[in-house]
């Protein structure tokens, strides 16, 4: 991590910023570590983690024995006030390694996902062959091209230019999705014809008004495109990580893992290019 952690709570709780989390999620595989959010339904909603699985601070203690225990649990909850007590409840019980951010949900920067714990579970549900989540990654994935498509034909030339590099992008990455799809299936069908039955939803399984409608319309700058783009983003990355814990087949747990990989890829190219803008 950036910064040197804070070790002054419990045994075996690491007190880190948010900034610190951001790195170590970064860094890791969503079946790595466990993400924990102790807040209440409607606050998770709104905002959460990419990937974190939701358990309120007052069910901890009769469901703390279904978290993992041998690998680090990183908690967190509004403000920090919540993660903090649940912390010392995981340390009392046992768990050897718990990582609680400082300043909760209030100090996180950058691209969130929204919805319940089952947000995007219409679409996969953690229970399907690798057929089936590949063929829905390759709707999401096209449903995501056109709809930046869609939006680039009534944007000025700048944001015009923004979508049209966001669906050459996703372009890019359906025909990578294919290739694994043929790959991992042996099915040589002609991409065009496998997308004849996909579904509208983007990526994470929204339907593109759902993600419009989080940014108060359609995008009226290049800076707000990628703002939009850097949501579907985090979307996607939160429903492939979380149907990655959620499966107990391992080979879906591993294509669910390469596909949550490759959505982090894209959040943090969509964030490179947000950074490059000018400010004003």
């Amino acid at each position: 991590m950036s910064h040197a952690p804070d070790r002054s709570g419990p045994a075996g709780v690491v007190n880190a910023s948010a900034e610190d989390v951001r790195e170590l999620l970064a860094k890791s595989r969503p079946e790595d570590l466990t993400l924990l959010d102790v807040r209440m339904e409607p606050e998770y909603e709104e905002f959460h983690l990419p990937g974190a699985k939701l358990l309120p601070l007052p069910d901890l203690p009769d469901k703390i024995d279904a978290i993992v225990r041998d690998k680090p649990v990183v908690v967190y909850c509004r403000s920090g006030g919540r993660s903090a007590a649940a912390a010392k409840l995981l340390s009392g019980a046992g768990f050897p390694r718990i990582i609680n951010m400082l300043g909760g949900a209030m100090a996180w920067r950058g691209a969130a996902a929204t919805g319940k714990p089952d947000a995007g579970m219409t679409l996969l549900t953690g229970n399907e062959s690798l057929r089936e989540i590949l063929l829905a990654a390759i709707g999401m994935e096209a449903a995501l091209g056109g709809f930046y498509t869609n939006l680039a034909r009534d944007a000025d030339a700048e944001t015009k230019a923004t979508f049209e590099r966001l669906a050459g992008f996703e372009q890019r990455h359906l025909h990578r999705v294919h290739g694994l799809y043929r790959k991992e299936t042996g099915d040589e069908t002609a991409l065009q014809a496998l997308l004849a039955g996909a579904s509208p939803e983007l990526e994470g399984g929204l339907p593109g008004a759902v993600f419009l409608e989080q940014l108060g319309g359609a995008p009226a700058s290049a800076r707000e495109a990628l703002e939009l783009a850097s949501s579907v983003e985090a979307q996607a990355l939160d429903l492939y990580a979380r149907l990655a814990v959620k499966t107990d087949d391992t080979e879906s747990a591993s294509l669910y893992t390469t596909l949550a990989q490759e959505e982090k890829a894209h959040l943090r190219a969509v964030s490179n290019l947000l950074a490059k803008l000018p400010t004003n």
